[in-house]
């Protein structure tokens, strides 16, 4: 039957000639599960195609040159590379002159083709989903983009209408003319002015699908991608022509003869926009509940009352004490869209969302766009709230901490270093805020290069104890930072002792899959192993890893450097 990689994936069968091919097979293919990488993108960087690689991963004994380039391409780290590469060669050399006396591996059973046969068949069905889906995303962002200059005209013309029509009434009062002419008058007035807030309003709600619908296309895309390689892998091809729905216009009809002939023209224009929204919105809902199968339900536009804004303010704050960090993504950008439809997209509350939306962000594993979405907030803050608000410091503050995470460390302590001052003057030196400052600070002057400024940790252990507590989550996070920098300092027992004393507290205060927790769980490994305890490392970390990629998800950062972890120290043993 198809072989599962450690990506989910399957692959085909292995057709070998010897044992030792379908070694070899096998482990050539494990280090692409490893990588992350589909097919498509090794023979992009590889210069051969994709058939060519299924092939030579499928069991035929391949070149020496077909080895070295794959191992270079899957393999960053050049220690592993370059024993990966030597442990490929043996094995191919192994593969070329088998044992005579080794039997044939069994021939793949009908069985087993029929089961191949049907996961082709099954994948191929989900892809052609998955095809459709991405069409009727696109015709989704083809209709908001006409739309959004459709209603920006719109609006530019009810303006200029409503302008007019205030003059008009003014000089009609000013001729005191009869009052059926005024009043007609001034209805045409009432009904522009309404029109505009509805034009208002589907622009807001087009902007806000248009948004949602490049979100899920991003999904949509990255699951053709991993469907179109699960098809490579089981040398399966398939081809796709699918066509675009059309939006449905209203029926036609014969134009009434009003008083307002230019306001009828506005209603209908307005009923047809709001129908295709409607339907667009439907084929949102039902888009993202089958890519997310339980999404929240307030992640398609929908009205929002304060009974629901609150309730989704509380599943958000819920998903993040317990660091459910897609759900909190998810909730958060719904409480986003809902805020700016209510209150407004600079209202304090608003802006506050931003930036927990932003953090969680980062902490789903893309710190780049945390960064992005902050840098962003940061100015808005500093307009509406001011340059030194609370808020704006606490964004300051998150901004270089992502900032750092997306590569730049030294970035991060100069921007930390710039900020720390302020906070001791405006908030003090014990506020929290600060004192999570003066944490990142240290962090990232490490990460910079400047040991000794990761040193000044120790002097703010004693502070977090005092300030929040010994079992606050900011001080058992700086327990562990300086456990880590006491590692790389040299110290790796001291380390490993200060992480195992840790590690129940957390368990108990956090919770065993909490992402401190199992950051810890992780950092013990390595610094148990550097202090001498090699052979228990692999087998930890091997345990881990299912559960890293179970909270965070397996293309999560923290889920990728385990894995990393694990192969380094697995190939320890070669």
């Amino acid at each position: 039957m198809a072989v599962r990689g450690h990506g989910g994936r399957p692959w085909g069968p292995i057709r070998a000639e010897s044992a030792e091919a379908e070694t070899l097979a096998r482990f050539m293919r494990a280090q692409v599960d490893a990588s992350g990488k589909t097919l498509a993108v090794l023979a992009g960087e590889i210069h051969i195609s994709k058939t060519q690689i299924s092939d030579r991963l499928g069991g035929r004994v391949p070149d020496q040159e077909f080895v070295a380039t794959l191992i270079r391409a899957t393999i960053p780290e050049p220690r592993l590379r370059e024993r990966r590469l030597t442990e490929a060669l043996r094995r191919l050399e192994a593969a070329a002159h088998p044992a005579p006396a080794t039997p044939p591996p069994p021939v793949t059973s009908a069985v087993e083709l029929a089961e191949l046969q049907a996961q082709q068949v099954e994948t191929y069905k989900r892809l052609t989903r998955s095809l459709e889906q991405q069409n009727q995303l696109h015709e989704a962002l083809g209709n908001s983009a006409k739309l959004v200059m459709v209603l920006l005209t719109m609006i530019n013309k009810l303006e200029r209408r409503i302008t007019d029509l205030v003059g008009e009434r003014e000089q009609l009062r000013a001729a005191h003319v009869a009052p059926d002419t005024l009043r007609q008058t001034q209805q045409q007035l009432a009904r522009a002015q309404e029109q505009e807030q509805r034009a208002q309003q589907e622009l807001l709600r087009t902007q806000e699908k248009q948004r949602q619908a490049e979100e899920v296309a991003a999904l949509v895309q990255a699951q053709v991608d991993q469907l179109t390689d699960e098809l490579d892998r089981l040398q399966g091809t398939t081809t796709n022509d699918t066509s675009a729905r059309n939006v449905p216009s209203g029926p036609p009809g014969e134009p009434a003869v009003t008083a307002d002939p230019i306001g009828d023209d506005i209603d209908q224009a307005l009923v047809r926009i709001t129908a295709v929204n409607d339907q667009d919105n439907q084929v949102l809902r039902r888009i993202t509940h089958d890519v997310l199968p339980d999404p929240p339900p307030e992640r398609v536009v929908r009205d929002i009352s304060p009974d629901n804004l609150t309730a989704l303010r509380e599943a958000a704050q819920a998903a993040a004490d317990v660091a459910d960090q897609r759900t909190a993504v998810g909730l958060y950008t719904a409480l986003v869209d809902a805020y700016k439809r209510r209150i407004g997209p600079e209202h304090p509350d608003t802006l506050a969302t931003r930036s927990d939306l932003a953090w969680w962000r980062g902490k789903a594993g893309d710190a780049a766009g945390a960064a992005a979405a902050l840098a962003g907030l940061l100015p808005i803050q500093e307009r509406v709230l001011g340059p030194e608000h609370p808020d704006t410091l606490a964004t300051r503050s998150d901004l270089a901490w992502w900032r750092g995470k997306a590569g730049d460390a030294a970035g991060a302590a100069a921007a930390l270093t710039e900020l720390l001052p302020i906070q001791e003057r405006v908030l003090g030196p014990e506020h929290p805020d600060t004192l999570a400052t003066r944490n990142y600070l240290a962090w990232w002057r490490g990460h910079a290069g400047d040991a000794a400024g990761a040193a000044a940790l120790a002097g703010l252990l004693p502070i977090w104890e005092r300030v929040l507590g010994p079992e606050h989550p900011g001080t058992l996070a700086t327990r562990s930072d300086l456990a880590w920098w006491r590692g790389k300092a040299g110290d790796a027992a001291g380390a490993a002792t200060t992480l195992t004393e840790l590690l129940p507290i957390q368990e108990r205060v956090l919770g065993p899959e909490h992402p401190d927790t199992l950051a810890t769980n992780n950092n013990l490994a390595i610094w148990g192993a550097k202090a001498g305890d090699a052979d228990g490392i692999a087998a930890a970390l091997a345990g881990l890893l299912p559960i890293w990629e179970r909270v965070l998800g397996p293309e999560h950062p923290d889920t990728l450097a385990t894995r990393n972890n694990l192969a380094w120290w697995q190939g320890k043993g070669w």
